[in-house]
């Protein structure tokens, strides 16, 4: 099997490495696309993952992957998992030599039949890769809009989360203002409410009942805090080394502060539906497609290009 490697901080190689054995209870994935995480992969590639400081390499990166069964093992019920089924895996397995995270760029993968997930009919191969950040996003906005309320909610950021979340919100019943320092990215939004961030009294002071941080940039924070209304809601759905903001702002407000965490059972299957009902607009996030086995052109592209929402590799 091939697998892009993160050799070193900032050394990025592609490599064929030994596939792990069959057990009972496995099943043998067949690569077709695989994404790049732009938040989660950049700071692995720099040497900086929150909550993980003994990170080691070489690794293989990549939590995104979506595959077709190509073999089940002796013991797999065949109403789990059979040949030719699509699934969607959110990393992989340990492989002899390799750090232990992540592991999902690989060409082929073997992995317990509790990992992958199966990827339901109406959703394309290229949506099926948003699924562990649409969970993500769900996650992070699924309690925001009570029955029968509309709050006022302002998405800062419009990457691929940002992106889900606010489209989620609204579908939820929301009033929805998106906002981001690219224009591309706001033009691709879906809300009601749009703001190229050029300044930050670009974004109105006191006007919402909820933010959802999405940016990925602890400064922000400042600004999410300046926007919210008295007693306002500041939901972090970015992942930071640590958050700061000035307190006194926040404490004269009275806000809320809460973090959204990882995905569960519950926001796989909502996202499930999500991707379904909204395949063929979502398919459009896709903005970049490149081959697997270039991955120094693919990261580069992921992770510098301003107007690479999500890229898909090719396997």
């Amino acid at each position: 099997m091939n697998a892009i490697v993160f050799h070193a901080p900032h050394e990025i190689g592609w490599q064929s490495i030994a596939l792990p054995p069959m057990t009972p209870t496995s099943v043998r994935v067949a690569t077709k696309l695989t994404s790049i995480s732009a938040g989660t992969e950049r700071m692995t590639l720099e040497g900086r993952l929150p909550g993980m400081p003994q990170l080691r390499y070489p690794l293989i990166p990549g939590y995104e992957n979506v595959g077709e069964v190509v073999e089940v093992g002796a013991d797999v019920d065949p109403a789990q998992f059979k040949v030719g089924d699509r699934v969607f895996l959110p990393g992989t397995v340990r492989y002899e030599g390799f750090f232990s995270v992540f592991g999902g760029q690989v060409s082929e993968s073997i992995s317990e039949v509790q990992r992958p997930i199966k990827v339901p009919d109406g959703i394309s191969d290229e949506t099926a890769l948003l699924l562990a950040l649409g969970a993500t996003a769900h996650h992070g906005v699924r309690d925001l809009v009570p029955a029968g309320n509309q709050p006022s909610v302002l998405v800062l950021g419009q990457g691929i989360v940002g992106q889900l979340a606010a489209r989620m919100l609204t579908e939820a019943g929301a009033e929805v203002t998106v906002a981001d320092t690219i224009p591309f990215r706001v033009g691709l939004g879906e809300a009601d409410h749009f703001i190229v961030v050029n300044q930050e009294s670009d974004i109105p002071s006191d006007s919402f009942d909820v933010v959802v941080e999405a940016t990925g940039n602890v400064a922000c924070f400042d600004t999410a805090v300046r926007a919210l209304k008295k007693h306002g809601h500041l939901r972090s759905l970015g992942f930071y080394e640590d958050i700061r903001f000035a307190f006194g702002p926040a404490f004269i407000k009275e806000i809320r502060l809460d973090i959204a965490g990882e995905w569960d059972a519950q926001d796989i299957a909502a996202t499930c539906r999500f991707l379904a009902a909204q395949d063929d607009a979502l398919r459009q996030l896709l903005t970049h497609q490149l081959p697997a086995s270039d991955p120094v052109r693919a990261y580069g592209v992921a992770l510098r290009d301003p107007e690479c929402l999500k890229i898909a590799l090719t396997w």
